[in-house]
């Protein structure tokens, strides 16, 4: 009896729960990595680090703060891009792995019966 119910939970909610569980994973993934937040905020300043807008110091001081923006600017970007890159191909990963195993979940029951049953064959991995 319990064998049944093991296999009937496995086939039907278990299943269920599984997959929830792991679109669950996923979208914690994707807020850890703020994908939408990183694209919204790809030219601001790094680290929100700016200099105070210059009123006296003649042209030399404008100029010098506009580079200091701009060098914050891009190396703001710079990281934002660096970590979408990497997020996006994390999140791909993720949800590759994530459809195989809802995939393979079904056979997982099963797997001691074939292994042995290749076992018994003579199958070898190497």
């Amino acid at each position: 009896m319990l064998a049944v119910d093991f296999l009937q939970w496995w086939y039907s909610r278990g299943w269920g729960h599984f997959a929830l569980a792991l679109i669950e994973k996923f979208r914690g993934m994707a807020d850890f990595f703020s994908i939408t937040l990183l694209l919204r905020t790809l030219f601001a300043p790094f680290r929100q680090i700016s200099t105070q807008d210059v009123t006296e110091g003649g042209p030399m001081a404008y100029i010098s703060n506009f580079f200091d923006k701009l060098l914050s600017r891009i190396i703001g970007a710079v990281v934002r891009i660096t970590i979408l890159i990497f997020g996006t191909v994390v999140l791909v990963v993720e949800a590759m792995l994530s459809l195989i195993f809802v995939v393979i979940w079904p056979a997982i029951p099963l797997m001691p019966f074939i292994c042995v049953s290749l076992c018994i064959m003579g199958v070898t991995i190497l």
